[in-house]
């Protein structure tokens, strides 16, 4: 981060900025968004990156893994014969050789997005029914099965994006974490956007004890940032003050038209030729960047 730079210098610089998708990585990109407060547009933001990579041209993989299961509504994908609890839950009273090989499985689970989103998106779907993994002490390795069963099948797309439910670690988050290659914290400036970003930032520390050199941060995004108040710039100090380096010289501002895009269930890129909208999409593509630079 630069740090004389306020976010609204960021944002006024960004979006006077004609900028294009540069996405090279060098093998699969599986991006964790992850907050351990809610209201924060981890949703939004995973929202808006499947969009901008899918209007590119590349292929994306959704993984809902918040029981709320927002990001599976605005995909369109509310519909289908399994979802990614089927792929955490493992009844121990079936007979260990009638079961599927878990590796690869999450293929089977995959549905498409609403037509809305195109033919380059598909879904793993979060329902109700996947709050009760939380508290799941039967199935053998819960946190491992999302990693072992995206083998094989994470490659098949340019970026995987996993939607973090907002709380204090958990077997969701955990199993999360332990399937990305990347994490990015996003959050608002307000006091559960800083504390949701230090509370993440601190489970990832000890998610990566276990792997280091797998689980790499991408940084923190300021999201849905509003108009300057002295509250608003209060916060951005504060990030600035606590997280440093670690914070993104990108942001992606508040805009009425992304609740819009959310409630039709339709990509933010549809819109494209209002102002908007072109804010955003400016912002999400600066954010992918960012993280095509990590990867």
């Amino acid at each position: 981060m630069t740090t004389d730079l306020t976010v609204w210098d960021v944002l006024e610089r960004q979006l006077r900025t004609e900028i294009t998708l540069t996405w090279n990585p060098d093998g699969p990109v599986v991006l964790a968004i992850d907050s351990e407060k809610g209201g924060v547009g981890k949703s939004g933001l995973a929202g808006g990156l499947i969009a901008v990579m899918a209007a590119n041209g590349r292929r994306v993989l959704g993984i809902d893994l918040d029981p709320r299961a927002t990001l599976t509504e605005e995909l369109g994908a509310d519909e289908g014969e399994y979802s990614v609890n089927d792929l955490l839950y493992e009844d121990r009273e079936a007979d260990p050789d009638e079961l599927p090989e878990l590796s690869g499985l999450a293929a089977e689970a995959l549905r498409p997005a609403g037509k809305a989103w195109g033919d380059n998106v598909r879904v793993l779907a979060a329902e109700r029914a996947l709050a009760n993994r939380e508290t799941d002490n039967t199935t053998p390795d819960l946190e491992h099965r999302l990693r072992i069963s995206l083998e094989g099948v994470a490659e098949q797309f340019d970026l995987v994006v996993i939607d973090l439910p907002p709380r204090a670690g958990g077997k969701l988050v955990g199993a999360g974490l332990l399937a990305a290659t990347h994490v990015i914290f996003p959050g608002t400036l307000n006091a559960d956007g800083q504390i949701g970003v230090r509370d993440a930032m601190r489970t990832h520390k000890f998610m990566a004890r276990t792997n280091p050199n797998k689980l790499r941060k991408v940084g923190v995004v300021r999201n849905i940032v509003e108009p300057r108040t002295k509250l608003a710039k209060y916060y951005d100090d504060q990030f600035a003050e606590e997280f440093g380096s670690e914070v993104l010289d990108v942001a992606v501002p508040k805009r009425v038209i992304r609740q819009e895009a959310r409630g039709a269930c339709v990509p933010i890129t549809v819109a494209a030729d209002k102002a908007d909208a072109k804010d955003l999409i400016n912002s999400y593509t600066h954010v992918l960047n960012a993280v095509g630079r990590v990867a």
